[in-house]
Formats: C-alpha cells, sequence, structure tokens
C-alpha cells in the first residue's frame, strides 16, 4: 500500500468509514488525480490543494451520504450528481460503493473533461453529461434508464433541482443535498408533501444533508 493510501484508510478509518485497503488505494489514486489536474484546472481552491484537506472536507463529506442511500433493490443503483465539479459527492461514492452507477452533470467544458478522465482511470461505472441543468441535461438523460438517487452538494434551490429532475427520476427515487439547516426549512416549505429529514454533519453547527423522499 503506498503511502498516500496508508493515509486514506487510516483517515476513513478514524472517521468511522471502514472502506477496505482496495477501496482506499482507489480514493487516493482520485485525490492524487485531481490534484496533478488541479494545477491546470480550478477543480479545488489552491488552499484546500493538500490530501489531507481533500479528505477531510470533502471526501469525508461525501461518504457521509452512504448511509442515506436508498436500500439496494437487487441491480445496480444509478446516481443523477448535479453539478459534479471536481467529483464530489459523486466519485467517492461511486469508489465506496460497487452497485452505484453514474451520471455526473457538469456544464464547464474543463472539469467535465476531468470527471471522463477519472472515471475511465478508476473504471467506474458512470458517464459525464457536459451540459447546463435543467436544459440541455435533462433532454440527454430521457431515453437512458431512471434514476434512483439523485446528489447536489452546496445548492440553494433544491426544491428547484428536484421539480427540474423529476423526468428522469424513477418511482421512490432519494434525494440528497450537502446543505446547511436553514436551507431545510426552505426545502420543507418548498416541497410540502415530500418527506425531508436533516443529517448533521459531524463536528457542525448548521451543515449537514437533507435526505428528500416522496418528490417524485
Amino acid at each position: 500500500m503506498t503511502g498516500s493510501a496508508a493515509t486514506v484508510l487510516a483517515v476513513l478509518e478514524g472517521a468511522g468509514f471502514p472502506i477496505g485497503v482496495a477501496a482506499a488505494g482507489r480514493i487516493a489514486a482520485y485525490l492524487d488525480l485531481l490534484l496533478r489536474r488541479n494545477e491546470v484546472v480550478n477543480l479545488v481552491s489552491r488552499k484546500e490543494a493538500t490530501v489531507e484537506t481533500l479528505l477531510t472536507r470533502h471526501v469525508l463529506d461525501a461518504l457521509e451520504g452512504l448511509r442515506l442511500l436508498p436500500v439496494p433493490a437487487g441491480r445496480p443503483l444509478r446516481l443523477l450528481d448535479i453539478g459534479s465539479g471536481g467529483g464530489f459527492p459523486a466519485i467517492p461514492l461511486l469508489l465506496a460503493r460497487g452497485d452505484l452507477e453514474g451520471v455526473l452533470v457538469e456544464s464547464t467544458g474543463k472539469k467535465a473533461r476531468f470527471l471522463e478522465e477519472a472515471i475511465g482511470a478508476l473504471e467506474l461505472t458512470a458517464r459525464v453529461v457536459n451540459a447546463r441543468f435543467p436544459d440541455p441535461a435533462i433532454d440527454r438523460m430521457k431515453s437512458a434508464p431512471p434514476c434512483d438517487l439523485l446528489t447536489s452538494r452546496a445548492v440553494a434551490d433544491a426544491g428547484g433541482i428536484l421539480r427540474q429532475a423529476r423526468p428522469v427520476m424513477g418511482p421512490g427515487a432519494v434525494a440528497l443535498f450537502w446543505t446547511t439547516e436553514p436551507l431545510v426549512g426552505e426545502l420543507r416549505r418548498d416541497l410540502p408533501r415530500a418527506v425531508v429529514s436533516f443529517s448533521r454533519s459531524a463536528g457542525a453547527e448548521r451543515r449537514g444533508i437533507a435526505r428528500v423522499e416522496c418528490f417524485t
């Protein structure tokens, strides 16, 4: 095991995510690729461009979504990630759970090309839609199987995203939004028939993940 993989494994196990040596190695490979490409493409801020910071601020944050995923249905779960950027939260989730298939929507061409490179290098079952959301991204997805899980990080209008994504979401789909508790109140008012819960992130006062059901 490389030094970076050992660091990943130690940090994740210490945070309660025993993902195993193989997955830790793949996450380390992803972070290494991200850091190298970050020299020419602005994927993360310069002050966050270290393995340790990416682990504690981004990977752990993404993996908190693992406990909130839909129950496996005897087939791969199809994940739709909106505004994927450098790959958070989608790529860590795909690396940690082999039963996920991903569709990563990213409108910026340089970031979309990085995501395609990462997916290929890590041998993930996923594809990138380089288009604005909702249009034309949704139109490009309508012929594909419906999605079981929607994820998005640091969003203000979660309700709007859910309404726009409905045409490509399957019955009983779940949405996860990395957001703040005050915005969860807005989400509940915006979607009064949906079931919305909030899981606060470890050590955070306001940040966490909103889980939304019954929106399709």
